[in-house]
């Protein structure tokens, strides 16, 4: 069964606004920028990531060099998409410059890297050979990584037709991807001496290639070719792992991620992602419900108190009860399963309207994602001997007990020239990217204020009007919001401020009469005309986190958090090995003020904790601790009690 364009809507409690131009400063605009300068500006990259198709040279070794240009074109198609939005693009200047062979517009930054995104594309569509593959293996294809490289081509490609700005492209790139699919359909699929898409690859029991399904859907929403639905069934009923049925089992409910057959995090992510991108086509409620239980149990047993999931390099392990756990001393929390968690749980929470999948991308955000920024542009060499020293723009892994950053590079590769890259430094700016279209989510009878940031919203209202919404805050260092209204005409909708599960009190006014506050979303319905003001206030004291009861370790370590941000111990002002025995009240964290920093200047904030003793340590944001990626900031989450 196909749905409708109206009941496709309709399957969904919250969407994202697609008519709307926005701002957001602070933190928000610090990432994006960074993305910008460090990765999006890169051409020499771009143009090596396509040259690795031109050789295939994941032929000899059955790397992953093959998702590098797909994945990092969609977190850039993202940031372009954004950026258009707060009308920084601007193509109505009249003198050209010429690139390449061709005159264009003399572009202003931003048009610069979408002139950057558009040759890189050209110039990939250049690859495709005589059977329609964008692929970077030749004669040992569909085998290793290759069809989830080709996954990664197609998700490039579709992201970036949402900014493409030249109808004639737009058509190459569509029968492109036709093209592309196509030859994957005639090799993969049941009988007619097909290979099962499991088979295709010797890695975790298929799970890589079947999270093409994604893109399939994708294609089959803008070709409207029966083929590509009935593929995207087919990968569906292999249940994405050989010898079991994972959609069965999170239809059952009984098992967690962890107590799979397989349990690599970011494939399996990827796959009931397109689960939820088909249930978008069919309205069938046991794909929806496949998802949403799966994304609970993540919930529940992988999330840990930095937003990340896995404590054994990048496997679902039971992470709650694990990240308290010291004996273990490889790589954790990959930035890859963040940066995708945030985007599934971004579709979790169009599906279900429950706000607490906003929580848990607010949680990731300020917490693993912004740690993983290579800030201080550290060099990094995997190997000595073939490497040069490179700056990577991401960090692959995040210590939650007392470590260090960069200790790896997680998917590395090497590549021409003694460069190399990895696969959570191509993902990173997808983080940057989703997290801005989820910050005001359209309901059916107005809008959810989802995240808090300085800047502007502004689109349309459910009657027309234009509407304006401009956001006055220092969150998340304050806990203050101030929303004022501008609107064309007055006119009667809801608009709805997410309530954040650690508030544990706030207080709401309506141009100054306090209106009531509900957990999780408070819902305000009124006639609203220009000049309104809404002021949300949350308190953010420092809290003392306990580990989960069965955590390993769990009497012996505590985390401390204000508001979203986790604190931390970096050793440049404290000993992340040392003992913190901070005087706590009912949970909270008694004799903690915001405190100056000078040792590190670029850390979002600091607190002064008062110890039992009477002594005082300074802890800061999580996001900004270890940032040398040497001992000199060893840091740390989970701090010993014991």
């Amino acid at each position: 069964m196909k749905l409708s364009v109206n009941e496709i809507a309709t399957a969904r409690k919250l969407h994202r606004v697609s008519n709307i131009k926005m701002r957001l400063e602070g933190v928000f605009e610090e990432a994006v920028h960074f993305i910008e300068t460090e990765q999006i500006c890169n051409v020499s990259l771009w143009q090596t990531f396509v040259d690795q198709f031109r050789e295939k040279r994941d032929d000899a070794d059955r790397h992953w060099r093959c998702e590098y240009w797909g994945k990092m074109m969609r977190g850039a198609a993202m940031i372009l998409q954004y950026l258009n939005g707060t009308g920084e693009l601007d193509y109505t200047q009249s003198y050209l410059y010429l690139q390449g062979e061709r005159l264009v517009p003399n572009p202003a930054k931003t048009d610069r890297m979408y002139l950057i995104l558009e040759d890189t594309v050209r110039a990939l569509l250049e690859t495709e050979d005589e059977q329609g593959r964008i692929s970077t293996y030749g004669e040992h294809e569909l085998t290793g990584w290759d069809v989830w490289g080709r996954k990664y081509v197609l998700l490039g490609l579709w992201y970036f037709l949402q900014i493409c700005r030249d109808e004639e492209l737009e058509k190459q790139i569509v029968a492109s991807m036709r093209r592309q699919a196509d030859s994957l359909l005639e090799h993969i699929g049941e009988g007619d001496g097909k290979t099962d898409i499991r088979k295709t690859t010797s890695f975790w029991l298929g799970l890589a290639s079947c999270s093409v399904l994604e893109p399939m859907v994708c294609l089959y929403s803008l070709t409207g070719d029966q083929r590509y639905f009935d593929f995207a069934e087919y990968i569906i009923s292999t249940g994405f792992c050989d010898g079991e049925n994972l959609i069965r089992l999170a239809l059952e409910n009984r098992l967690a991620p962890y107590q799979y057959p397989v349990t690599k995090a970011y494939e399996m992510i990827s796959c009931f992602e397109g689960l939820v991108r088909f249930y978008g086509l069919t309205g069938e409620e046991r794909y929806k419900t496949a998802a949403l239980n799966f994304g609970r149990k993540m919930l529940e047993t992988e999330v840990s108190v930095i937003g990340c999931c896995g404590c054994t390099h990048e496997l679902f392990d039971h992470t709650a009860v694990r990240q308290t756990d010291t004996e273990y001393q490889g790589v954790k929390q990959e930035t890859c399963v963040g940066v995708t968690w945030i985007k599934f749980a971004a579709a979790l929470l169009e599906l279900s309207g429950d706000t607490v999948y906003a929580d848990a991308i607010e949680q990731t955000f300020f917490n693993n994602y912004l740690g993983a920024f290579n800030t201080h542009r550290v060099l990094h060499v995997q190997n000595a001997e073939q490497d040069a020293p490179m700056a990577l723009p991401f960090d692959s892994y995040s210590p939650l007990t007392a470590d260090v950053r960069g200790k790896y590079v997680g998917g590395y590769c090497t590549l021409p020239k003694r460069q190399y890259y990895g696969c959570c430094a191509c993902i990173g700016g997808a983080g940057a990217g989703i997290v801005p279209q989820m910050a005001l989510l359209r309901r059916e009878d107005g809008f959810l204020l989802n995240f808090y940031a300085k800047g502007s919203f502004q689109t349309e209202t459910p009657g027309g009007n234009c509407l304006t919404l401009t956001t006055d805050t220092r969150y998340p260092i304050d806990g203050t919001v101030k929303i004022t209204v501008s609107l064309s005409s007055p006119e009667a909708f809801v608009l709805s401020l997410r309530i954040p599960a650690w508030c544990g009190k706030a207080a709401v006014t309506v141009n100054g009469a306090a209106w009531k506050v509900t957990p999780k979303e408070t819902v305000i319905g009124r006639t609203w005309q220009a000049g309104d003001v809404v002021e949300l206030r949350m308190e953010m004291p420092v809290v003392r986190i306990l580990p989960p009861e069965g955590a390993v370790n769990a009497e012996k370590f505590a985390a401390y958090r204000r508001g979203p941000i986790v604190l931390a111990a970096d050793r440049r002002i404290a000993d992340p090995d040392a003992v913190f025995a901070i005087r706590c009240e009912n949970g909270e964290a008694v004799g903690a003020r915001m405190v100056e920093c000078p040792e590190i200047r670029d850390c979002m904030e600091c607190f002064e904790l008062t110890c039992a003793d009477g002594s005082t340590v300074r802890l800061i944001d999580y996001a900004s601790a270890g940032k040398t990626w040497t001992e000199e900031s060893r840091c740390a989450a989970w701090l010993r009690l014991v």
